[in-house]
């Protein structure tokens, strides 16, 4: 996506702050370790000196479709409040690997202690291993959750055009995982916003610098 930018508008700070996967935004499986996904579209967050605008575009169009996803989101500098970032680990999902893990262990002694059943032996120790395994993989790499709010003044939408209702927009969301960029946005952008807010455009050349 090209960003057109208004007469007198210039760009002050660009961050690469998440990577998104437009296709899902389940991540059970992948907290299982069953499946990891691969967020391959940037999240970018675009300083200028009239606004902060947030956009994604999805480098391909999804299976059945012919033009990608996207995602834009923009605030007017004079317009903004507060900010708020938050960035955590995600929590693992660990229910599955163990059920799995119970069940193959009594089904593997339950064969044992009945010589009559140990034609249960071998798909009991099968389900045991994959319990380990499963396990195994879900413990392994941490997983990062992230929000972003840019806060303004405005309390209702100027303009509103969707083919959701509010119940599916409230659900709508994606997979998406912060970058290092994104520590790195959270720590400098309330400042940036309150030196454009006071400043204006004296302040640029300071930014753009470093």
């Amino acid at each position: 996506m090209s960003l057109l930018l208004a007469e007198g508008e210039q760009v002050v700070r660009k961050y690469r702050c998440a990577v998104v996967d437009y296709k899902s935004s389940d991540n059970s499986l992948d907290a299982t370790g069953l499946v990891r996904k691969r967020p391959d579209t940037d999240g970018l967050v675009v300083v200028t000196n009239k606004r902060v605008l947030y956009y994604a575009e999805a480098a391909a169009p999804s299976k059945g479709s012919n033009i990608p996803a996207m995602h834009l989101q923009e605030a007017f500098i004079d317009r903004i409040t507060s900010t708020e970032f938050i960035q955590a680990d995600a929590k693992k999902n660990v229910m599955l690997p163990l059920a799995l893990m119970i069940v193959g262990l009594l089904v593997t002694i339950f064969a044992i202690l009945d010589d009559m059943e140990y034609m249960y032996l071998v798909p009991g120790v099968i389900v045991l291993v994959l319990g380990v395994l499963f396990l195994v993989l879900s413990m392994k790499g941490v997983d990062q959750l992230m929000m972003m709010k840019i806060n303004t003044v405005a309390s209702e939408t100027g303009i509103h055009v969707s083919g959701m209702s509010r119940r599916d927009e409230q659900a709508l969301s994606f997979y998406m995982m912060p970058t290092p960029e994104f520590k790195e946005m959270a720590s400098e952008i309330g400042a940036l916003i309150i030196d454009l807010q006071a400043n204006g455009d004296a302040c640029i050349a300071k930014w753009t610098s470093e």
